[in-house]
Parts: structure tokens; sequence; C-alpha cells
């Protein structure tokens, strides 16, 4: 069954939800829904059947006390990726905070629509690979979708929230884009593109003159991408 649409309140709502929890309120973001459990999979306390299901490797489960950094949790509201990536739209879409532990937005918050099932992929990746880098600094976030999809300016695809862009780090570990080949971190470049790929990412778009490398079906060099890394998700079927 197509889940129902929800309206402007609840969808306010549910980002007001995140954006606590984000901040560590230490409350569930929105108590009769599911919670999309945003942690390394050392974490995560239990997995059930829907784990199986999932095209991206992203656990449904209840908060579980650990002993890591809280985990961020993303709210399950039913988002629904419309049409194709390059020609589609977002229904009931979750924006993402400008900040959190792991990420700063670089685009205002118009640019930053999501599915609930990309936002729960893009911040779980995010965590597992600052964790396993504990010198990275943030990672910076481009552009995603908007609001409700659809056309976005400088953009071929982003249309129905399972695209994200995600700049690679810098040598010199600042905030900042990398405007040269050679600002690059290539070594942890790669490690999050492996992330990326390894929690299931249906493509990775990455820069020609990088070398970064994975599953050729999964990892394609093309032109304008020697800054960032463009993740696409699959779209739900059936």
């Amino acid at each position: 069954m197509m889940p129902r649409p929800m309206g402007p309140l609840s969808i306010a709502a549910a980002a007001a939800a995140l954006a606590l929890a984000v901040a560590g309120c230490g409350s569930e973001p929105v108590a009769p829904v599911r919670i999309l459990q945003m942690s390394p999979p050392t974490v995560v306390a239990k997995r059930t059947a829907a784990r199986a299901t999932l095209p991206v490797r992203v656990s449904l489960a209840a908060p579980a006390a650990t002993t890591a950094p809280p985990p961020v949790y993303v709210p399950q509201v039913g988002s629904i990726a419309v049409g194709r990536t390059n020609r589609g739209r977002l229904i009931n879409g979750l924006a993402l905070p400008a900040s959190g532990p792991d990420w700063i937005a670089l685009k205002p918050r118009s640019h930053r629509w999501t599915t609930d099932r990309m936002l729960a992929f893009l911040l779980a990746v995010l965590r597992d690979y600052r964790l396993a880098n504990p010198g990275a600094p943030q990672v910076m976030i481009g552009d995603l979708s908007r609001r409700s999809g659809g056309r976005f300016r400088g953009h071929a695809s982003h249309q129905n929230g399972l695209d994200a862009d995600v700049y690679y780090p810098r040598l010199d570990r600042t905030l900042r884009k990398p405007h040269r080949v050679a600002h690059v971190d290539r070594a942890l470049a790669q490690d999050l593109v492996d992330r990326f790929v390894a929690a299931g990412a249906q493509f990775t778009f990455v820069g020609l003159r990088l070398g970064l490398r994975g599953p050729r079906a999964v990892v394609q060099a093309i032109p304008n991408h020697n800054d960032h890394v463009h993740v696409r998700i699959a779209k739900l079927t059936g």
C-alpha cells in the first residue's frame, strides 16, 4: 500500500524532530514511528527482517544503550522517490540539518531535501567513516534535492531525493571545497568512497583525475567530479 502523503505540519514536525535528535536532546524524534538507527554495525543492538529487503544497509531498530558515541536517529516518515533521478519529484522528504557531529552542509536548506532512507544511509556512512578516521574533519555536504524534487538548476539529476554530493576531504583538513586535485586527501577520499560502496550505494560518481577505484558497476569516473563524489542509492520497488 502506498504511504499517505504527510501534510506540511507533519513534515515540519518530522524535520524538527530530526534536528532535535541531532542536537542530542535524548528523546526519540517521533514516538509513534519506527526509527532508522544511524550507527556503525558494531553499535546496532538488533537487526530486523526489514534489513534484508532494503538495498541500502541501514537497520530498523529501537535506540539502545551503548558505550560508543551517541548515534543519530532519522524518523521513518514514508518518503517517496517518484519517477527517475533525472525526471522525478520527492514526497514527504526530510531536510538535512545544517550541521551535525560528522558533517557540515554547504548549501541552503532549499537544496538539502532527501528521502528518509537516503538521509539514513548518508549519515550512517559518514558516522562510520569518522569513527574509523578520528583525525578526519567533518564531511562537507553539497546538493541533495529540492523540497518537492523536480528540476534542480546545475544538475541533470538530483530530482527525487536519491542523490547527494559529498565533497572530498582536503589534505590540509580545512573545511573548504578542494578546488584542485592536489588539495584532495586521496587516501581518505578512497576510504569514503569504499564505505559508500560497502553500505550499498547504487552509484558513486567520482572525478576523472583522482584515481579513485571500486567495482566498475558502482564506482564510475566522469567529468566535473574532481572535488566531490556524487552518491546515489537505488529506488525501492514493489
